[in-house]
């Protein structure tokens, strides 16, 4: 019983979440919109997320191509083929924490 509560407890919060993050996503949907209209070189898309708790924003990498840490060890690298430098770069992703005063 003790299990079956907290597996609800823990629906109920992620259910909260959601809509809390649809209604941020409704409001800031100006927002996100400049932001990736001026980053569109930069950057894949902008996200709002709940992951962050002190910082305004964050920017990660997509799930394709070198994590941060790989394009800085490539980049460095004397023998470097810049055309496989551009190809795998991975795109960013902005996510934007809707909760912080900013």
């Amino acid at each position: 019983i003790v299990l079956m509560s907290i597996y609800m407890y823990d629906q109920h919060r992620c259910l909260l979440l959601m809509l809390q993050l649809d209604d941020a996503n409704k409001e800031l949907k100006d927002l996100l919109v400049f932001l990736k209209e001026a980053l569109s070189d930069r950057i894949e898309k902008v996200t709002l997320t709940n992951r962050l708790l002190d910082s305004p924003c964050a920017l990660v990498t997509s799930k394709f191509g070198w994590s941060a840490n790989m394009e800085r060890i490539m980049r460095s690298q004397a023998m470097g083929d810049n055309r496989a430098m551009e190809y795998m770069k991975g795109r960013k992703i902005l996510e934007v924490n809707p909760d912080h005063e900013i």
